[in-house]
């Protein structure tokens, strides 16, 4: 599938979420920077690395609610589509592959623990994307990936960034997502699921910590 298509796709998507209202985290082996960058070059497909987990808590799915309007995902979708003029094939290459898989996961339910689409924590979520899009094998906690690629500004963040925030105010990473563009990323909430938050919110500029690359 071509960036375009995972656009119409995200479009798609749009018009469900909105619709229907969709809107802490909890181990595989962890890369080095060199071998990320190497499973970039060597993309695997189709693979499941996954198995079922214990359902630890579950959240109350009547309580899910939408990030995502009409306006911020007209804009979000409008600033991907303008971002291909500007970048290199790979740039473009993995725009395409993450967003298929993020959109893939949305209003998937938050699971403590859960690593499935039937429920999955925030670790998990971007554990399952990166794996999926690209073959690369992240840690499975949120403080573990925070060990992963190479600090970022966040005045200089980019698709594909990850995000940690420390949403238990104990002074340490607790909670991880996916930048997008335009101020937005992807995440599992414990109170939303799978869903897009405005990093640019009160509560998460209080609660942001610092931003990782692992896509070069």
């Amino acid at each position: 599938m071509h960036f375009k298509g995972a656009l119409r796709l995200l479009a798609v998507a749009v018009v469900i979420v909105v619709a229907v209202m969709i809107t802490g985290c909890s181990s595989s082996r962890e890369l080095s920077d060199e071998g990320i960058k190497e499973s970039l070059a060597g993309k695997k497909t189709g693979v499941d690395v996954y198995t079922n987990s214990s359902e630890l808590v579950a959240t109350n799915t009547s309580e899910i609610k939408t990030n995502l309007t009409e306006g911020n995902l007209e804009s979000l979708t409008s600033s991907l589509a303008g971002s291909l003029a500007s970048s290199d094939l790979n740039y473009s290459y993995i725009n395409d592959e993450l967003m298929t898989k993020i959109i893939e996961y949305i209003n998937t339910p938050y699971l403590y623990g859960g690593t499935s689409k039937s429920g999955i924590d925030c670790s998990a979520f971007v554990q399952s994307v990166i794996y999926q899009a690209f073959g690369i094998a992240l840690p499975r906690t949120s403080l573990e990936q925070s060990t992963v690629g190479e600090d970022v500004d966040p005045e200089d963040l980019q698709f594909g960034d990850l995000l940690f925030f420390d949403t238990m105010s104990k002074g340490r990473v607790s909670h991880v997502g996916i930048y997008l563009r335009d101020g937005y990323f992807a995440h599992s909430g414990s109170r939303t699921g799978v869903a897009i938050a405005d990093l640019r919110s009160d509560y998460y500029t209080s609660k942001f910590l610092k931003a990782k690359r692992i896509l070069y």
